[in-house]
């Protein structure tokens, strides 16, 4: 954020008669622009196997929160697609990596998380709202892999739906956990446990009042091939 400042006001910095003063070129612009967008990647160095549990839409209950947190104590991250009605500086919330939702309305948390993880992928959250999830996550594919540009191994999270899914197009893996308060697509609430190894990406949703298994999937993970060059193995 700091280098998007330094660069308008280098932009706009004003010159005679208030005139704009354009001193910077556009390579010294889109420069600071990566930079920038550099700032604002978390980065998780721990190296594979990664365990990661994803959850969404709780809508201020912090009960599933707290299940979630004392079930999984050997995750290696919780992350949140929003939803959540409840501060950053929650408790609970301060645990998970999270973004704004619809009906989240401070403005504590950011639209969109993006993660570099060791291993080489890019995870990117985001409710799903914006890129009218309701309808298909078409636009959200679609972001998502322009913004990914040569990660070989890209995961997209979102939520808003309440209705869990799981698909693979090209180089793209992605989730959307359900509700773990009020699911639309039947009456069991959802999360998503994620765990990558070096060989696979193992997806499985859970039941979050027993964590059994509702559905289960694995991808193959090929360094050098894309994850939608893998097909989902029956169970």
């Amino acid at each position: 954020m700091e280098k998007i400042i330094e660069f308008i006001k280098k932009f706009f910095d004003s010159g005679e008669n208030n005139e704009p003063k354009t001193g910077i070129t556009i390579a010294e612009a889109e420069k600071l622009i990566e930079e920038a967008e550099a700032e604002k990647i978390i980065t998780l160095d721990k190296e594979l196997p990664l365990k990661m549990i994803i959850v969404s839409d709780n809508h201020g209950k912090e009960e599933q929160l707290e299940e979630v947190l004392t079930y999984y104590p050997d995750a290696d991250c919780f992350l949140h697609c929003g939803d959540s009605n409840l501060e950053p500086d929650n408790e609970l919330m301060k645990q998970f990596i999270a973004v704004r939702g619809n009906t989240d309305y401070t403005e504590n948390y950011p639209d969109e998380q993006k993660i570099k993880l060791a291993s080489g992928e890019m995870i990117f959250i985001e409710h799903g709202h914006k890129s009218a999830v309701e309808h298909g996550p078409d636009r959200l594919i679609y972001n998502t892999m322009r913004e990914a540009k040569e990660a070989k191994h890209v995961i997209a999270l979102y939520g808003h739906t309440h209705k869990v899914d799981v698909v693979t197009v090209e180089n793209l893996l992605v989730i959307n956990p359900g509700s773990i308060k009020s699911p639309r697509d039947g009456v069991i609430k959802t999360y998503a446990k994620l765990e990558i190894t070096q060989n696979e990406y193992h997806v499985q949703i859970l039941d979050i009042s027993n964590h059994h298994v509702v559905k289960e999937f694995n991808f193959d993970r090929v360094v050098d091939n894309p994850v939608g060059n893998s097909s989902e193995k029956p169970l």
